[in-house]
């Protein structure tokens, strides 16, 4: 059937179908050729997506639950305008007509899923922020930080009281994932905000009230809470140190889901804790970090990402050696369910070290140790548990233009109540890139292996797991693939069945001018012995039309509100400092001046094993792109992995969000799709769990997130670069980084 939307008389439901994807795709074409709104920036995408599901053998195992064809088409658009210098507007509207794709949206047809706008007005008599309809509300650490369809309005008058300058905040909005189903009384937020700011620091004065219904399947009753704090930040310079202090207090008052069933969470009273010193000497490569947390039982706020009846206490510490190795060392102490009569503690000491370690026998060897013990028990002694922990990652140019990369993790898990659940976990990988050319495409190949033993306990399994990567581009074409198998040989006796599992996923993408058109297959295979093997895949093709309408004519001053990236000079190296199109060696001179050295080139990406975010232990790797001479693309890479700070995934993600926002103010977007759970990898995989979080600058544009990746990996990224596809084309990772 042609698409022909005029003749839509006397057809099938199918054709009806293909009729409205056409509507769609031909609304966004209008919008991009408009006349009107000349002084306005317009740019978006449309994506017209088929994809074939299907499943053979037992359906728990497939991947795919949902079989047959679906499709959808999925739209946004963007729209800015800039009056001057400090008066910017900006609005976006986001969506899908779904179909009958189940993995794209749980709703059919028309689902508009995020619509905002906003004006931030510099040059009034009273400067504001409003926005309205999706925003990203954060107060504090304690009080609230999540995205909600409503309002904003930030004010801040042009007056001081005592040297302090002042913003307030008022918010209302409901947390829903879009505007077709949005019911108020499910999870709706109200709150305010009061900060008083000098150069130093400052305090902020925060309530937040927020309703939720009650929920049968869930067994909840009606929650209604309201949190007060007060918080603040001081910065102390002297000579020789630069000290600062953050604290906050909090009291919660009202309901919760409860502690033993629904009615234990009625009318309950809680507080909240934080403190927290960071310093760093400015005579010596000597920082610190101490924190203190305490949260009551009733302390759970819905609005903040706490962990109820938990007390803790870190000590963290680092210095930076002649040699350019970077080492942490941490000290940390938990105590979960301090208010009950079966206190759980945990302890745990680590250290850490990065960048050249082996300098003294192989200086171009770069590399990552983190090694840490950890305790736990509780006072009934039905948990008492010991964890050794060690992994080592290293990087080395080969030579005939090959790059090699080696890994080794070993945990041991002692469980001395001797309820079995010791483990022995021993692995080493290795991986090496290689640029290859033929046939006018040029790219990277990557080989790897793994090797790993599990041993203890209820585990008895030899694993080997090869892998191949393969990335080629020859002008508009583009190519990545990636294969996986891994082969478990199992004691049937106590580990069950050996279990081959093979994976290949393949991303092909032609773009001509505006438009390209992509194929996408994932195919997975599962063979239990004994058992019977499931066998899954998804075809997927897609077309994508990118607009971009500049505005014909523009305000006297056109430069961009938001993060202003200039050349890093300090001896702080940020994301937001290197920015795309800085020279080599202004990017260079940055990097010797904070101890940054021993780069490794890796696919196309020049990669160091360094710690930015002084307060995140987990592995971080700072990789950037040069092209002719300047950066294209600077990018911060972020392992989940266990580093024994008893922080969850969502409380991990939401610490870096948080230390971003204190360092880039506002978002400029924040898309959240789904809920972290026990299955996070799996939806990750799945895009049925979406974080993006995007800062506009006069460079382009910082996005921060959690990409899908070919190889299933699943990790957070930061990255700089002029611009991004559309946020639900969720591949954005640097995928030659593994």
């Amino acid at each position: 059937m042609k698409c022909d939307p005029v003749n839509a008389f006397s057809i099938t439901d199918s054709e009806k179908v293909i009729i409205a994807l056409c509507l769609s795709v031909y609304s966004v074409f209008a919008v991009a050729e408009i006349e009107f709104m000349n002084d306005w920036n317009i740019n978006g995408s449309n994506t017209l997506r088929s994809s074939v599901y299907d499943a053979n053998g037992p359906g728990a195992a497939s991947p795919y639950p949902n079989e047959g064809g679906m499709y959808f088409d999925e739209f946004n658009v963007y729209l800015s305008k800039q009056n001057s210098r400090y008066d910017t507007m900006r609005g976006e509207i986001s969506g899908v007509y779904n179909a009958n794709d189940d993995y794209r949206s749980s709703d059919f047809g028309m689902v508009p899923e995020r619509m905002r706008f906003l004006r931030e007005n510099g040059d009034a008599d009273i400067p504001y922020r409003a926005e309205f309809g999706d925003h990203f509300a954060y107060y504090s650490y304690l009080t609230l930080q999540r995205s909600l369809k409503g309002a904003q309005l930030e004010l801040q008058p042009n007056v001081e009281t005592y040297g302090y300058r002042h913003s307030f905040v008022m918010t209302t909005g409901a947390s829903e994932s879009n505007w077709r189903d949005l019911t108020l009384q499910d999870d709706y937020t109200t709150g305010m905000s009061w900060l008083m700011q000098d150069e130093q620091g400052g305090f902020s004065l925060n309530i937040v009230h927020n309703f939720r219904d009650n929920s049968f399947k869930a067994g909840t009753l009606d929650r209604n809470q309201y949190v007060f704090s007060l918080a603040g930040q001081r910065q102390f310079n002297s000579p020789d140190y630069s000290v600062s202090i953050e604290a906050e207090v909090a009291h919660f008052l009202g309901d919760h889901n409860g502690v033993s069933g629904a009615a234990s969470g009625q009318d309950r009273a809680g507080n909240g804790y934080f403190f927290q010193v960071s310093g760093q000497s400015k005579t010596m490569p000597w920082d610190y970090r101490l924190r203190f947390d305490r949260y009551d039982q009733d302390f759970q706020p819905n609005g903040a990402i706490v962990t109820s009846d938990r007390r803790s206490f870190e000590l963290h510490s680092g210095w930076l050696h002649q040699s350019g190795v970077r080492s942490r060392g941490r000290i940390q102490f938990f105590e979960d369910g301090f208010e009950t009569t079966n206190k759980t503690s945990t302890r745990t000491y680590g250290m850490n070290f990065t960048g050249p370690l082996l300098k003294m026998i192989a200086s171009d060897v770069n590399g990552s140790l983190d090694a840490f013990i950890q305790k736990r028990d509780n006072e009934t002694k039905t948990v008492e548990v010991t964890t050794h922990n060690v992994n080592l990652n290293l990087s080395k140019p080969l030579g005939h233009g090959w790059f090699g990369r080696g890994a080794l993790f070993i945990q041991n898990v002692n469980d001395e109540t001797g309820s079995g659940s010791d483990a022995l976990t021993r692995q080493v990988s290795f991986n090496a890139d290689h640029s290859i050319a033929f046939a006018g495409f040029q790219g990277v190949i990557a080989p790897g292996i793994m090797l790993r033993t599990l041993r203890k306990g209820t585990n008895d399994s030899t694993d080997f797991n090869p892998t191949l990567a393969l990335s080629l581009n020859r002008g508009p074409h583009a190519l990545r693939m990636d294969y996986g198998s891994l082969v478990q040989n199992r004691s049937i006796a106590v580990s069950g069945p050996d279990i081959n599992i093979h994976t290949l996923n393949l991303d092909y993408r032609y773009t001509n001018k505006q438009h390209t058109f992509g194929l996408e297959s994932n195919l997975f295979g599962r063979d239990p012995d004994p058992g019977d093997s499931t066998e899954a895949y998804r075809i997927s093709a897609y077309w994508t039309y990118q607009f971009d309408r500049p505005a014909s004519t523009v305000a006297a001053s056109t430069t961009a509100l938001g993060v202003e990236a200039s050349t890093p000079t300090e001896a702080e190296v940020s994301i937001p400092g290197l920015a795309p199109g800085l020279t080599e060696d202004a990017v260079q001179l940055a990097l010797s001046n904070a101890g940054i050295g021993n780069g490794a080139p890796q696919a196309g990406w020049v990669v160091y094993e360094y710690p930015l975010l002084s307060d995140v232990f987990r592995r971080q790797r700072l990789a950037l792109e040069f092209i002719t001479g300047s950066l294209e693309r600077s990018a911060l890479v972020i392992d989940f992995e266990n580093v024994g700070d008893r922080d969850s995934v969502v409380q991990t993600f939401e610490r870096i969000r948080q230390t971003l926002i204190r360092q880039l103010g506002s978002p400029t977007r924040t898309i959240e799709e789904g809920q972290f759970a026990a299955s996070f990898v799996t939806d990750v995989n799945a895009q049925r769990l979406i974080r993006i979080v995007e800062w506009n600058t006069s460079s382009g544009v910082i996005r921060f997130g959690i990409p899908r990746r070919l190889d299933n990996q699943v990790r957070m990224e930061i990255q700089h670069a002029r611009r991004f596809p559309q946020p639900r084309e969720t591949l954005w990772s640097i995928e030659g980084i593994r």
